[in-house]
């Protein structure tokens, strides 16, 4: 069990660096903004499997912490942060994406920018504390 959750945590550490370098690097491979983006196409498969990691950890977390009963409110803060974030994110995430996978292409670009932004931080943090697990 502690190979899977180191395996999870990785993953979700390189998932975050992906996306952070790719998202920061898009203007620079892909002037002037209009679709498609080939890596983002790419990339947005394995954020999808980054956003149920980083729930599921964040939601496991959450009841660990809850069913021993901790009244450390820096921790309380930690993890029900953790979880709403990645519950919040994985909602947009999946949204606008099936949004853009639709034959009528309805997906909001300014939501892309607030995914591709918070995808790093969210999946470093659950990536980061799934590692300290172990």
């Amino acid at each position: 069990m502690s190979l899977l959750i180191r395996a999870a945590a990785v993953y979700l550490i390189l998932v975050a660096v992906a996306v952070a370098v790719n998202f920061i690097a898009t203007p620079w491979y892909h002037p002037g903004g209009d679709a498609p983006y080939p890596v983002w196409s790419v990339l947005n498969w394995f954020m999808g499997a980054g956003m149920i990691i980083a729930v599921v950890a964040a939601y496991a977390e959450k009841r660990r912490m809850d069913a021993a009963g901790s009244t450390e409110l820096r921790d309380w803060i930690g993890v029900n942060v953790l979880f709403f974030s990645a519950a919040a994110l994985f909602i947009l995430f999946f949204w606008n994406w099936f949004s853009s996978l639709a034959p009528n292409a309805d997906a909001d670009g300014d939501f892309w920018v607030v995914i591709d932004t918070l995808t790093p931080l969210v999946m470093g943090v659950a990536g980061c504390r799934l590692w300290r697990q172990t």
